[in-house]
C-alpha cells in the first residue's frame, strides 16, 4: 500500500511538470515576433513534406560509355559500305577469273542488293525484340564465314553468288542497328551529335573500298586478299562487339538499369565477375556449375519483365508496314532518293574516268576520294546543325528542352525541326548533279566533276542522316524497324536506278540522264520538304490514333 501511494504521487508530480512545461512553450511562443513565429512553423511542415520527385534519366550511360560505343559503332558501319564498294573495281578480274561475261558478274551486285534490302527486315526487326548485342555477334558471325567462303572459292561461279548474297545478309543490317543503339542513348534534342561523327567516320568506307580494291587489282592481279581482309574485320568485329559492346535496347534494358541474363552482357564483365565470385566465394569452379545457379536464381519483376519482352517473335513485316503511311513515305523519299542518286554517280565514276578522262583502275580509284571526304565532312557538319536546328524550333515555340528523361514528341513538332533548313540545301542540289551530267558531257576539266562529286557526296549524307533520324524519331518504340524499313526504300530506288543508268546514258546522254534525275529525286524532295513541315505533325497524330483504336 505505500509504495502504490507513492507511485501515485510521483505520477502526479509528472503530469503537472509536463503541464508546467507546455505552458511555458505557449508563452514563449506568444513572446516571439510573427514573422519569427510563422517561419518556425513552416520550418516545422517542410521538414515532414515530400521531397520533389526526381526525373528519371532517359539512360545511365555516361558520355564516357557513349565515346566507347561510339567507337565502337563506327567499326561495325565500316562493314556495309566497304564490302560493297572494295568489290567495285574487282569486276574484271572476277569475270576473267571464272570465265564468265561481265554481265554475269553483274549479277553479283544485284544480288547483293537484294539481299542488302532483306537483312534489315530479319535482323533489324528483331534486334528491337532480342536486344542489339546478339543481333550483332549472329550478323557478323555469318559475314565472316561467307568472307572466308569467298576467300577459298576459286573455280565455282554459282558459289561466288551463293556467298556474296551471305555477305550481305551479314553485312547490311549494321546502319539499321545502328540508328536503334543511337536511339536508345541518346534524346531527340542530341542524337544529332552521336549520328554526325558515328555516320561521317564510317562513311570513309565508301571511299576506301575502291580504292583498296583498285589498288589490289593494277598491284596484284588477283582477288583473294580482298576477301581475305574482311575475314580478318569481322572477327575482329566479333571480338570487340562480344568483349565491350553492352546491351542498350530499351525493349530489354529500359534505360539500362533492368538486369538481364548472362547472356545479354559483355565478354569482358562475365569475365570480371566470375573471377571477382571466385575470389570472394571460393565455391563456383565450374561454368556450368555457375550457369545452372544463375538460372536456379528467382529473377527480379525488372529481370522477369525483361526475359519475357526478349523472346516475343518479331514480325520482318512491320518494317513494310512503315512504308505505306502518308507522313513516313515522305521521310523516306527525302532519305533514299539523295542514297539512290548517289549509288548512281558512284556506279558511274569507273566508265566516266577511263573513257573520258583516261584514267587507269588505281587513278579510278582516288577519283572516289573526292566524294569519300564529302560523306565525312558533310555527316560530320550536319550532326551539329541537326542539334542546332532542334534547339532553334524549340525556342520558336517557347518549349524548353528536357535534356534528362528527353522531350515528349507527341507534343513537339519534330518533323518542323528536322526538315529546317532544307530549301536551300535542295537547290544546290539540284543545281550540282545537273552540272555534274552536263561537265562529263561536255568533257569539262576533271577537277569540276570531282569537285561537284564532293558535293553532291555531303548533300546526300545530310539527307539520309537526317530524314532516317526523322524515322527514327516518329517510331521512338521501334527505332532499327523503322531504320530497316528506309533501308528497304533506298536499296529499292538504288537498283531501279543502277538498272536504267547505262540504256539511259545511252538512249539521251550523261548530261540530260542527270538533269532528269535532279528534276525528279530535288522536285519531288521539294514537294515532300514542304508537306513534311506543313502536315507532317498532323498526319502523324492521324497515324498514332489509328494504330490505337486497332
Amino acid at each position: 500500500m505505500p509504495m502504490r501511494k507513492d507511485t501515485e504521487k510521483n505520477d502526479k508530480e509528472d503530469q503537472s511538470s509536463t503541464e508546467m512545461s507546455l505552458q511555458a512553450d505557449q508563452i514563449q511562443r506568444a513572446a516571439l515576433p510573427s514573422h519569427l513565429h510563422s517561419n518556425k512553423e513552416e520550418h516545422t511542415e517542410n521538414a515532414y513534406a515530400t521531397p520533389p520527385v526526381q526525373p528519371i534519366p532517359y539512360t545511365i550511360f555516361t558520355s564516357s560509355h557513349r565515346r566507347v560505343i561510339t567507337l565502337i559503332l563506327i567499326l561495325t558501319m565500316l562493314a556495309s559500305p566497304l564490302t560493297a564498294t572494295i568489290y567495285l573495281p574487282l569486276l574484271p578480274l572476277l569475270a576473267a577469273h571464272f570465265h564468265v561475261s561481265l554481265q554475269a558478274i553483274n549479277l553479283t551486285l544485284t544480288l547483293y542488293i537484294v539481299f542488302q534490302a532483306l537483312s534489315p527486315l530479319l535482323f533489324a526487326t528483331a534486334s528491337d525484340t532480342f536486344g542489339r548485342r546478339p543481333i550483332y555477334l549472329v550478323t557478323f558471325f555469318v559475314y565472316a564465314l561467307s568472307s572466308l567462303g569467298l576467300a577459298l572459292n576459286r573455280k565455282s561461279y554459282p558459289g561466288l553468288l551463293a556467298l556474296r548474297a551471305l555477305q550481305s545478309l551479314g553485312a547490311s543490317a549494321v546502319l539499321a542497328i545502328a540508328y536503334g543503339v543511337i536511339a536508345d542513348l541518346c534524346v531527340p534534342s542530341e542524337r544529332g551529335s552521336m549520328q554526325g561523327p558515328t555516320m561521317g567516320a564510317a562513311n570513309l568506307a565508301v571511299c576506301i573500298g575502291p580504292l583498296v580494291g583498285g589498288w589490289v587489282a593494277l598491284g596484284s592481279g588477283s582477288y583473294e586478299w580482298v576477301f581475305w581482309c574482311l575475314v580478318i574485320y569481322g572477327g575482329l568485329i566479333v571480338t570487340i562487339v562480344g568483349l565491350f559492346l553492352p546491351e542498350t535496347a530499351r525493349s530489354v534494358v529500359g534505360n539500362g538499369e533492368r538486369q538481364i541474363r548472362w547472356w545479354g552482357k559483355t565478354w569482358w564483365n562475365l569475365a570480371m565477375a566470375r573471377r571477382r565470385d571466385q575470389r570472394e566465394v571460393g565455391l563456383v569452379t565450374d561454368w556450368s556449375m555457375d550457369k545452372e545457379m544463375k538460372e536456379d536464381r528467382k529473377l527480379t519483376p525488372e529481370e522477369s519483365a525483361g526475359a519475357k519482352q526478349s523472346f516475343r517473335l518479331p514480325n520482318p513485316l512491320a518494317a513494310l508496314r512503315i512504308i505505306f503511311w502518308r507522313d513516313t513515305a515522305l521521310v523516306l523519299w527525302l532519305a533514299g532518293s539523295p542514297y539512290a542518286i548517289w549509288y548512281c554517280v558512284q556506279a558511274s565514276i569507273p566508265p566516266i574516268y577511263k573513257e573520258t578522262y583516261g584514267f587507269n583502275e588505281f587513278q579510278i580509284g582516288l577519283a572516289y576520294l573526292t566524294g569519300g571526304f564529302g560523306t565525312v565532312l558533310g555527316g560530320y557538319a550536319n550532326g551539329k546543325i541537326m542539334d542546332w536546328n532542334y534547339r532553334v524550333t524549340a525556342r520558336q515555340i517557347g518549349h524548353t528542352v528536357d535534356e534528362v528523361s528527353g522531350d515528349d514528341l507527341n507534343h513537339f513538332p519534330i518533323e518542323r525541326a528536322r526538315a529546317r533548313g532544307f530549301w536551300y540545301i535542295l537547290v544546290i542540289y539540284i543545281g550540282a548533279l545537273a552540272g555534274y551530267g552536263w561537265a562529263v558531257e561536255c568533257h569539262a576539266h576533271e577537277s569540276i566533276p570531282l569537285t561537284l562529286q564532293f558535293v553532291l557526296a555531303a548533300i546526300c549524307t545530310a539527307f539520309q542522316q537526317t530524314f532516317n533520324a526523322l524515322l527514327v524519331d516518329i517510331f521512338p518504340a521501334s527505332p532499327s524497324t523503322a531504320a530497316a524499313s528506309g533501308n528497304v526504300t533506298r536499296c529499292a530506288l538504288s537498283a531501279l536506278a543502277v538498272a536504267t543508268l547505262q540504256p539511259m546514258v545511252d538512249g539521251i546522254g550523261r548530261g540530260w540522264y542527270f538533269t532528269l534525275l535532279s528534276i525528279l529525286s530535288g522536285g519531288g524532295g521539294i514537294v515532300a520538304n514542304c508537306l513534311i513541315i506543313t502536315r507532317g505533325m498532323t498526319w502523324r497524330h492521324q497515324r498514332l490514333n489509328i494504330v490505337e483504336v486497332n
